[in-house]
């Protein structure tokens, strides 16, 4: 259909009639938005929208309008911006991209390029709404909520010094909005909008960085959503304690809020609380069977809680739903590698690094079941592979360092965990191995420091007691060994009889 029929009247009561203009309602029921003069005289047709009906004329001077409004904002943030410039500098540009919009619509509206305008008509509408401020709909308008932001960064930046308590809980609500926006776009499945919602907010939000892991997830992205969670528990020691208190608001407020479910499971198995965990991927569940970030979260919870038939069959059922869901193959792999099938776990692991080629935890499993299989070398190559997609991946220095002590380069391993250390501070395993390599080098006071260390961290690690403990016998230093062994009996719950043993036989070696 050429350009020319599109714009002539179809209705059939007043059909080639000319088309006069378009209605700027945003709630608009009728198919067609344009309007001749038949259909602006019909008591049926746009009948609750009349006075929303605006001729081209009209729509020009709309555009004007809202250039003048657009250029008025600009002044005003000109004006007050070298206060704030890094953090408002976004807003900025977000206005220079509206009014270059605004440029390519009037540019099309005086060449008569109606069908371009026809196709950006949502855009028009909400301009059209957002100069005559139509309360009741207010917060589906994206071009209005952004300036509504401006406007309220324009109010605090005019604040003195005496106020800026004020102008940071103006800039806390804005933070606030762009995260309840997020919230609300990850439940209606805007995967890529609520990616782009949690990006806009100051990046000292740790909740935001959390939330743009899930949207990640949800885009089939967890390499790096996986990273920004990271990078959320080091802005926030204290992030799933207060995700959890957060969740508990916002349920109250909206009980059937299903990311902020899915949030608050997340917080309780960081808690360790896995079984009320399982019951808020299930709240999720009863609304939904078909939630795979739900399933993949409970499967989680109940591997932990040592279910693994049942996290089996979670997991599976996301893969059914899904073949391609990244955290699926991960998920799978991962559970396979606790039975102890390595081969197997590897494929799946491969088919997640298939579906997401940045999902560094992926090859850093590789890695680890290649350790396990003893082939030492390839393993390497996968921790290399993890290691140059997340250079801050603490565990997989550690694993390549265990790699290296395997194939006895112990001044090599011991450069890997000194950097798992640098990057986790708390990270026993990468004590306790680095002691390990010491020990081979013959360097026996530094090994038995990082042993200690090592349980220091973790009182209830077995296997650093036993190497302390077996190094202090070999250096004849029974009662250190004994002191040790006895420290273990009262952490390491489980293990009495054998460090009981351990403890007799060191006895009888004195």
């Amino acid at each position: 259909m050429n350009q020319e029929r599109l714009f002539i009247c179809q209705q059939i009561s007043h059909e080639n009639q000319n088309i006069l203009g378009f209605c700027l309602n945003l709630g608009c029921k009728e198919s067609k938005s344009q309007f001749c003069l038949g259909c602006s005289q019909d008591p049926i047709i746009h009948s609750n929208c009349t006075k929303d009906l605006k001729g081209f004329e009209s729509i020009d001077s709309l555009f004007t309008n809202c250039q003048q409004n657009l250029h008025q904002l600009n002044t005003q943030l000109d004006q007050s911006f070298s206060k704030a410039k890094t953090k408002y500098l976004e807003e900025k540009k977000k206005i220079e991209k509206l009014n270059a919009q605004l440029e390519k619509l009037l540019e099309c509206l005086r060449q008569q390029d109606y069908e371009y305008l026809r196709l950006n008509l949502y855009l028009i509408k909400q301009w059209y709404q957002y100069l005559n401020n139509q309360e009741e709909i207010i917060n589906e308008n994206e071009i209005g909520s952004k300036l509504c932001i401006v406007k309220s960064m324009i109010e605090a930046l005019k604040l003195d010094q005496q106020q800026l308590s004020s102008q940071s809980i103006i800039i806390q609500q804005i933070q606030e909005d762009n995260l309840q926006q997020g919230i609300q776009l990850l439940n209606l499945q805007k995967w890529q909008q609520a990616n782009d919602a949690f990006s806009e907010v100051i990046k000292q939000s740790s909740f935001a960085t959390f939330f743009q892991n899930i949207s990640l997830q949800e885009m089939n992205q967890p390499g790096q959503g996986f990273i920004l969670r990271e990078q959320a528990k080091k802005m926030n020691s204290n992030l799933f304690r207060d995700l959890l208190n957060y969740s508990d608001q916002e349920l109250k407020k909206n009980p059937r809020n299903t990311f902020m479910i899915i949030a608050k499971s997340y917080a309780l198995n960081d808690e360790k609380k896995y079984q009320q965990a399982i019951e808020q991927c299930q709240k999720v569940l009863n609304e939904n069977p078909q939630n795979l970030h739900a399933l993949y979260r409970k499967s989680i919870s109940l591997d932990l809680l040592n279910q693994i038939a049942q996290a089996q069959e979670h997991i599976e059922k996301a893969l059914n739903y899904k073949k391609d869901y990244c955290l699926g193959q991960f998920q799978k792999g991962y559970l396979l590698q606790g039975k102890g099938k390595y081969g197997d776990a590897i494929d799946f692991f491969k088919k997640a690094i298939q579906l997401d080629p940045n999902f560094a935890q992926a090859y850093n499993n590789i890695g680890y079941s290649l350790n396990v299989l003893k082939k030492y070398k390839d393993a390497i190559i996968q921790f290399d592979k993890t290691i140059e997609i997340n250079p801050n991946f603490a565990p997989a220095f550690n694993n390549k360092g265990y790699s290296l002590n395997q194939l006895k380069e112990y001044d090599k391993a011991i450069i890997c965990f000194e950097k798992a250390i640098q990057l986790d501070p708390n990270f026993a395993s990468a004590y306790n191995n680095k002691g390990i390599s010491l020990e081979y080098l013959k360097k026996y006071d530094e090994a038995l420091q990082n042993y200690s260390k090592s349980t220091d961290i973790d009182p209830a690690y077995t296997q650093a007691y036993k190497n302390q403990g077996f190094l202090l016998r070999e250096s004849n230093k029974y009662q250190d060994a004994i002191e040790t062994y006895q420290k273990a009996l009262n952490n390491c719950k489980g293990n009495e009889d054998e460090f009981n043993r351990l403890i007799a036989e060191t006895i009888n070696s004195n």
